[in-house]
């Protein structure tokens, strides 16, 4: 291609990788979450239409980075119904754990997400006293903590136990009590259990890994949809039988980082002009992302289930900041 041509292709690729990332395939665990969602969001609605109140319940979403489970909660809180929110009420806040999580840092994440700022003497009771007012005040019915395996922290056991407790506390607010959604890592699960008046009081999901066994179908159309979607066909080494455990691989059996890779190799054939989406553009993006040599590329060696693919996530999961609904 010129070189006019090849910005153009760039640019047009640019605009259906953002266009396909906002082509929402769900996990399965989306509908089991969306689920719980929609029983507190009606469990709270039904108790003030009748003047009642009962302490909070939570759901806890538990899966590795690239799990995809953030993006599927931030889906389910923003198609979330709040037409009855009056002005200056919230329905639900959405925040990211700080770091560390000692009491005082939880308590001013959630009022700055409430538009309220604190005073960075104030003590940590006080605080959390603000935290039942503000709730109250601006009618918000649900709090999602994201990165919650942030709140064991590096903080000492009396740091972890005080937030726990605060934890607690929210769903246990006299007239307010409110419900609570902590997205993690597996270290979240171990640690919600070790207090069994919390783990009581939720829910818990896992957005499990992709498998070989079980999502070779389910994999093979997604590629299949989102090459559909950019208007690409699919190369014929794309049906080779290897292809996809390749990919769930590539992606180390977490949902978001295979549809990830799915959309870095079309927006990379794209670019490239081609018609058609095939391995070698999985490769190349592939090496692009990670920095690794044809060596260790899952796309491209022989026995490739004996590339270390690496613990940490290809693209980062959507980081969660001061979001909130009305």
């Amino acid at each position: 291609m010129m070189k006019n041509e090849e910005g153009t292709a760039a640019r047009q690729a640019a605009q259906m990788a953002v266009s396909l990332r906002r082509h929402f395939l769900a996990h399965p665990g989306y509908d089991t979450v969306q689920r719980l969602f929609r029983k507190l969001m009606d469990k709270r609605q039904a108790e003030l239409e009748l003047g009642l109140t009962s302490e909070g319940r939570g759901i806890a979403v538990i899966g590795e980075s690239g799990s995809g489970k953030t993006t599927a909660i931030q889906r389910i809180l923003r198609r979330l119904d709040a037409a009855d929110a009056g002005a200056g009420e919230l329905r639900w806040i959405s925040i990211r754990v700080p770091t560390p999580a000692t009491q005082k840092d939880l308590a001013r994440a959630i009022l700055h997400a409430l538009d309220f700022q604190i005073l960075r003497d104030t003590t940590a009771s006080r605080m959390w006293d603000l935290v039942s007012f503000h709730l109250h005040l601006r009618k918000c019915w649900l709090i999602h903590l994201d990165e919650g395996q942030e709140l064991g922290g590096r903080g000492s056991e009396v740091e972890k136990a005080a937030v726990i407790n605060a934890l607690k506390s929210l769903m246990q607010i006299r007239d307010w009590p409110t419900n609570l959604v902590i997205s993690g890592t597996p270290e979240l699960h171990d640690l919600l259990m070790q207090d069994p008046q919390l783990s009581r009081r939720l829910f818990v999901v896992h957005f499990l890994p992709v498998t070989e066994l079980d999502s070779r179908d389910e994999i093979a159309l997604t590629v299949t949809r989102y090459a559909e979607l950019a208007g690409l066909s699919q190369a014929p080494d794309l049906a080779d039988v290897e292809f996809v455990p390749r990919l769930i691989h590539a992606g180390r059996e977490q949902f978001g980082i295979v549809v990830e890779l799915i959309i870095g190799a079309i927006t990379r054939a794209l670019a490239a002009g081609e018609a058609a989406l095939s391995v070698k553009d999985f490769a190349h993006f592939y090496a692009e992302r990670t920095g690794d040599v044809s060596g260790r590329n899952p796309f491209i060696v022989p026995d490739f289930r004996n590339v270390q693919t690496g613990r940490s996530a290809l693209v980062a999961e959507p980081q969660v900041r001061r979001k909130r609904g009305r």
